[in-house]
Formats: structure tokens, sequence, C-alpha cells
């Protein structure tokens, strides 16, 4: 009998010095995160939030949530809440998974271009293409493509060649519910074994031509450039040509 009260009383004093040394160790650590700087709350995204949505939408779809950082590694401009005056903004390009969510992302949205920052004197064309025709779903807001063509200009042989050298990316997906866009739906990607997307670039007037007349007579590719990439109009590409 005595024994087996030692060993409850034993167990006991384990169980409280286990539960000391935990909270000793999350106290400890939370020290050490922030010892000699301050703390603060940011916003991190929980999900990819596209480009148009608001910021209503985000306050209130759980699209983000709280992280306490040590307030030296953070922009000055990055949000600890999103205000009532960020409500009616919408984010002009996307917001990756737990990327901290930044004032400077939002901008007005117009009756014209919805949640899209369209460039002073551009037009707005949409293209749809599969995954592989847009570089594997590398294609973000705001890259920079070139844009490729595949036609058959005399009716017999097929030719590639560059149509458009740079073109700006200015969104990836449809237009939806709270202006968030939106990839192909899984029922459609299902039914015909493919994912398409549509994206959005900036164009002129005579290039909005040339691209519209292009995606009506032929087959698009697109090639995901950098700032030193180097890109030039020539001939194009042809059955006999192509292995010279």
């Amino acid at each position: 009998m005595t024994r087996r009260i030692i060993g409850v009383l034993l167990a006991l004093v384990l169980a409280v010095i286990g539960t000391g040394a935990v909270l000793f160790y999350v106290n400890e650590t939370r020290k050490s995160v922030v010892d000699g700087q301050a703390a603060v709350t940011v916003l991190v995204a929980t999900q990819r939030i596209p480009a148009g949505t608001s910021g209503e939408s985000i306050k209130t779809k759980g699209f983000v949530e709280e992280l306490v950082v040590p307030a030296a590694t953070v922009p000055a401009d990055s949000l600890t809440a999103v205000a009532g005056d960020l409500d009616k903004l919408v984010l002009t390009h996307d917001v990756q998974p737990r990327q901290l969510l930044l004032k400077g992302m939002f901008g007005a949205a117009t009756k014209l271009s919805g949640g899209v920052a369209l460039p002073e004197k551009m037009l707005a064309v949409s293209i749809k293409t599969a995954v592989e025709e847009e570089v594997g779903g590398f294609v973000r807001p705001g890259s920079q493509v070139a844009i490729f063509v595949t036609l058959e200009p005399d009716g017999k042989e097929q030719v590639t060649k560059l149509l458009l050298p740079r073109v700006e990316t200015l969104a990836v997906g449809a237009y939806g519910q709270d202006a968030a866009t939106s990839t192909q739906n899984d029922d459609e990607s299902l039914a015909n074994g493919t994912v398409t997307l549509l994206v959005t670039v900036a164009v002129n007037q005579a290039d909005a031509e040339r691209l519209i007349h292009a995606i009506r007579v032929g087959e698009l590719y697109l090639a995901l450039l950098t700032d030193t990439s180097e890109v030039r109009p020539g001939a194009g590409v042809d059955l006999p040509t192509l292995l010279r």
C-alpha cells in the first residue's frame, strides 16, 4: 500500500516538473526571438490571393492570418490589420502563400479596368492557353513574356515565328467572384484532360490587332523573359528549316 502511494506521489511530482519544463522552454523561446528588439504582429497569406481581390474579401474570408515576428525584419508598410480604408481597394498583383501583406499591394479598382492595373494608353487583351503554352504555370501578373505564333500562311506548311517580342502580363485567370481570378474548374479540366488559363496582357492598338488576329488563325505560345533576355524578330522556323 505504501509503495503504491509513493508511486502515485512520484508520478505527480514528475508531471509537475515536466509541465514546468515545457512552460520554461516556451517562454525562453519567445524571449530568444524578440530578445533585444520589439515584436510586431503582421499579416501573411494563408493561400494564393489573386490580383483583384478586395481588402474587404481578404478581411472577411480568412485569406490571411497573424504572425508575430521581430519588428526589424519586416518592411515599413507591412499590415498589422486590414483597415477600413482598404475595403474598396484591390490587390494589383497576386499574393503568394505565406507572403507578407503590404499596403503598397493595394490600388483603386476602376470601372473600366476592374482590379487590373492597366498601363496608360494600353489595352488589355486575354489569351486562352494550356499550361504548357504558359511556361508550365510560371507566368504571373507582372511577368514579361514574348508571344510566338504557329500558323499556316499558305494553307500547307506550318511556320512558327515571334509575334510580340515583349509584353507585360496583367493577370492570370478569369475575373471571378469578388474580383478574384481563377483557373479552369476541376470538372472542365477532367472532361478534356487539359488545364487552360486566361493570360491577360497589355498591348497597344497595333499589337492588339495582330494578337487578336493570331488568336483566330493560329496557335500561341508564351515565353517567360527576364531583363536580360534577348528576343529578336526573324523569319521564323518551318519544317524545311527546322533541322538546318
